[in-house]
């Protein structure tokens, strides 16, 4: 028995489907309808498996279906797959209980893989893993599927230069559906065009689709969303500008979590101050979009997209991916952190941010991986612009290098999207990575 879950988009009925594809199975998917519809639909899934045309057997109920199901077991194993099983919770009482049922007493001992699959990923954890379930205990395994990294990201455009690379996983988050409608025959900007500032493309309406699908109250999650985009990433802050009372804030934002569209920002290494941590959109493609394509609606819907995105969006697309290029470098250290470093075991990356009390300021370290054992660590500067990074970058992050203490600093990194002057090259204390760098296999 293997439970599978993950947000929606990441590409989990795709992954069902080619692991069924050469064997023999029964594939249900549940649906957000009457229970006799889905009685149906299983029905016609185990016919199919049966080879017969149309429905040939009914079932009075789910008992009865997986008891036949039961009898068709042989030699050959047979993968009994339920997606979107969150949907059969909802419509059919005590689901999880009659699978408890047969599950002990009929397939225990028969050659069959039972997957249960859904998006819900609340209701995943809490009807099927959690202690309370009925089903727990019964799982063999377990799989969250999550976002692609950016390098993984970058097959889908492999012919793109390092930049739109990096600005296709900006505008994506690495969700597979997400990045599979880029075109690689087209240029990002045409691209970015085509799905976002057109009202026929794939993203326009994304955002309210996937909320529909999850809350009753789409208009205050839209407002919610865009004022984190818009910069709001405490609770007060939040509760401020959308005039909502902290309490229903601080709910919604427990909900956008569960569903991955927001994150808790936890600096590394963690302070366990309450009040250092932010909630940031986790989600690439809702990030870019209510950041620019909620402010364009309007031009838009008149066929003035593409000619927004040119003169507004596009001069500030770096600015965009600064915060995007500092998480490819922190996901580039977490694929490097052995080679980079035999001396330490990097446990946790992430970044800095706080109070510089010497100076009196807010400050920031953009990549910070620690070892926890060893109290030492790494830290980073990220600078995703035109032009080269250099010698004033690098004083700055040794500076800020008394920030993380008790941890002690043993490398400088610098990454750059433009590369970097002679000078800072030539710097035994600091490590050069460019963006080109971090594609290399």
């Amino acid at each position: 028995m293997v439970v599978m879950y993950g947000r929606r988009r990441i590409g989990k009925t795709t992954l069902l489907n080619e692991f069924v594809k050469k064997k023999r199975n029964i594939f249900f998917t549940a649906t957000r309808s009457l229970d006799d519809t889905n009685l149906s639909e299983l029905t016609q899934a185990v016919m199919i498996d049966q080879g017969v045309n149309g429905v040939a057997i009914s079932f009075d109920n789910y008992m009865d279906a997986f008891h036949y199901i039961t009898t068709i077991t042989n030699d050959e194993k047979l993968v009994v797959v339920i997606d979107e099983y969150p949907y059969l919770i909802e419509t059919v009482s005590g689901i999880s209980s009659i699978l408890q049922i047969v599950i002990d007493r009929e397939w225990l001992n028969r050659n069959i893989m039972l997957i249960l699959c859904g998006s819900s990923i609340s209701m995943m954890e809490d009807e099927v893993l959690s202690a309370k379930s009925p089903l727990f205990g019964r799982r063999t395994a377990q799989m969250d599927i999550r976002p692609f990294d950016y390098y993984v990201s970058a097959e889908f455009v492999p012919d793109y230069s390092p930049e739109d690379k990096a600005i296709s996983y900006g505008i994506t988050g690495g969700i597979p559906k997400y990045l599979s409608m880029i075109d690689p025959e087209k240029s990002m900007d045409q691209n970015i065009e085509d799905l976002f500032f057109d009202d026929s493309g794939y993203f326009f309406e994304e955002p309210e689709n996937m909320l529909q699908q999850e809350f009753r109250n789409v208009a205050s999650y839209n407002t919610l969303l865009a004022t984190i985009a818009g910069g709001a990433v405490t609770i007060s802050e939040m509760s401020q500008k959308t005039h909502l009372d902290s309490s229903r804030v601080t709910q919604m934002i427990h909900s956008l979590i569960r569903i991955r569209l927001v994150r808790r920002d936890v600096p590394v290494p963690d302070s366990g101050n309450k009040r250092d941590i932010r909630y940031m959109l986790c989600d690439g493609m809702f990030r870019f979009w209510y950041r620019y394509v909620s402010k364009a609606v309007n031009y838009i819907e008149r066929g003035n997209g593409a000619d927004y995105y040119r003169h507004i969006v596009k001069p500030v697309i770096h600015d965009y991916m600064g915060l995007e290029f500092e998480k490819i470098s922190q996901e580039y250290m977490w694929r490097h952190a052995l080679e980079i470093s035999d001396e330490l075991f990097i446990t946790d990356i992430g970044k800095w941010r706080g109070t510089d009390n010497e100076k009196k300021e807010p400050a920031d370290i953009d990549v910070v991986c620690i070892d926890s054992s060893s109290r030492k660590c790494m830290i980073g500067e990220c600078k995703f612009r035109n032009e080269k990074t250099g010698r004033s970058e690098f004083e700055l992050l040794k500076d800020r290098a008394r920030l993380v203490r008790p941890y002690e600093v043993k490398k400088y990194f610098l990454f750059s999207l433009s590369g970097f002057t002679g000078e800072i090259e030539k710097e035994t204390d600091a490590v050069c990575v460019k963006l080109d760098d971090m594609y290399r296999k």
